[in-house]
């Protein structure tokens, strides 16, 4: 079963990335998180979608051609 959806220690285990760089993303809107009950929650849609954007920011291309030619998994 594909996971629709990331805990935080999921998503910095996952991607790699540490706790304060996740908040930081999150802060600045580039991460889309949603909260049920008390836990905060990152879909798998937001995290591919800031992994794209992130990727287009450091290949040098646009966003709009990042969105057109998705990376495979």
């Amino acid at each position: 079963m594909t996971q629709l959806a990331f805990s935080i220690p999921e998503f910095l285990a996952h991607f790699k990335v540490g706790r304060t760089t996740a908040y930081q993303e999150i802060g600045s809107g580039r991460l889309q998180t949603y909260k049920c009950g008390r836990r905060r929650y990152i879909s798998a849609h937001a995290a591919a979608e800031w992994q794209r954007k992130l990727e287009a920011e450091t290949s040098g291309a646009t966003l709009d051609e990042a969105i057109r030619n998705p990376i495979s998994a």
